[in-house]
């Protein structure tokens, strides 16, 4: 059942990806980025580091036509397909920034300077929580899962065995990396539990190694998960 689902999974592909050959899409999908919302920075920047501090409200007026378009653009943009498992909290983001940006434009028309100020520093902080939700928390933890991602959606679910050893050879290889690896000054508390996950994500992973050195379809197919479960569960830490 789960390589029938994965194998319908694969159809679901990045509109930015489209076109490209088999390889290549395939290394788009598992690239996070949105490129829609890095150009949007071209007016968030001016917005927040100009017209905010010194509280132009004609500046944040003189903007609000380029916020509308940018906006309008990261709308209709997808995913890439490594962040599949991010869409409900890419649409909440983006439902918050629609009733942000609604409220900049009535502050806008009634020439409410208090209310423009109010409206442009919560869209800043509505974006940044949307270039956290796209950017890896940790370079390490997402050079695991770009490999991941095309093991779990790719090789397995279309029974490439010597493909699915070479996945394995370089997970184990992005887990040495990922073992030494600083955890962001941010998430010092979270430390111990992260080490902890990273642990079990590599145990899984020694055991992947392992099984794909055999021929049991069976024992590999469970294995897989199980390393895709200990990611996901070392992912959540950071949440």
């Amino acid at each position: 059942m789960r390589r029938v689902l994965s194998v319908v999974l694969v159809g679901w592909i990045w509109a930015g990806c489209a076109g490209l050959a088999a390889g290549q899409e395939a290394a788009c999908e598992t690239k996070a980025e949105v490129p829609a919302l890095t150009a949007f920075h071209e007016v968030i920047y001016p917005l927040w580091h100009e017209a905010w501090p010194e509280r132009d409200t004609a500046k944040m007026k003189e903007l609000l036509p380029q916020v509308q378009q940018h906006l309008a653009v990261v709308e209709k943009a997808e995913l890439p397909g490594i962040l599949r498992d991010k869409r409900e909290k890419w649409d909440a983001g983006l439902q918050q920034m629609r009733e942000i940006v609604a409220r900049y434009e009535r502050a806008a028309r009634a020439d409410d300077a208090a209310a423009l100020a109010a409206a442009v520093e919560e869209l800043h902080a509505a974006y940044e929580s949307l270039v956290r939700l796209v950017r890896p928390v940790m370079a390490e933890l997402d050079a695991y899962h770009q490999v991941l991602y095309r093991l779990y959606h790719y090789d397995w679910p279309a029974g490439k065995l010597d493909a699915i050893r070479q996945d394995a050879a370089a997970l184990e290889q992005a887990c040495t990396q990922l073992a030494g690896a600083a955890v962001p000054k941010r998430f010092a508390t979270r430390e111990a539990k992260l080490r902890s996950a990273f642990a079990d994500l590599c145990a899984a992973t020694r055991e992947l190694v392992t099984a794909s050195a055999g021929t049991d379809l069976g024992q590999l197919g469970s294995v897989v998960e199980k390393v895709h479960s200990a990611y996901q569960a070392a992912e959540g830490v950071f949440d």
